[in-house]
């Protein structure tokens, strides 16, 4: 656009070799071209020996703290053949907990406290696809996933005698 007056002026740098120009209004100034970056193969190879000592150090102190581990539960099941009856007998919580029958039938989100005894009903089971478990198939196995304190998790697992 043209306003009638003469383009202003300004300084910059407008060659290779940092010469001092007058650059008008509108101008381009083409930037120094940049210089490839070359990496010593002795300089990657450190900072690939320091990563990967970090992530292996950094595991081990999680292992130490007990985050992730999973803890046998002291939980009694048993199946009078009509009814399961699950007892926790430590003395912390079983929070998030999901029992499964048969591997494939399931109750989630139980939270089950120290010390108390809860009557499941087979029944009250269902799989991933809503079907319940059906009256006719006897519970074969037992098994309790669930979060503990301090970001460990429990299981257990228990075999029924089906005669």
């Amino acid at each position: 656009m043209h306003t009638g007056f003469p383009p202003k002026k300004r300084k910059g740098t407008g060659t290779a070799k940092n010469e001092q120009t007058e650059l008008t209004e509108g101008s381009y100034v083409r930037p120094k071209q940049m210089e490839k970056i070359r990496i010593k193969p002795k300089a990657a190879f450190f900072v690939l020996a320091i990563g990967t000592i970090s992530i292996v150090v950094l595991a081990l102190q999680k292992e130490k703290k007990g985050e992730g581990a999973l803890v046998p539960l002291n939980a009694a099941v048993t199946f009078d053949g009509s009814r399961i009856l699950v007892s926790n007998n430590d003395t912390i919580d079983y929070l998030s907990a999901e029992v499964t029958i048969n591997g494939y039938y399931k109750i989630s989100d139980m939270n089950l406290r120290a010390g108390e005894t809860y009557t499941l009903w087979p029944v009250e089971f269902s799989h991933i696809n809503g079907r319940r478990l059906p009256l006719e198939q006897k519970p074969q196995q037992f098994a309790i996933w669930c979060r503990l304190n301090e970001g460990r998790n429990g299981f257990c697992s228990v075999k029924f005698n089906t005669e």
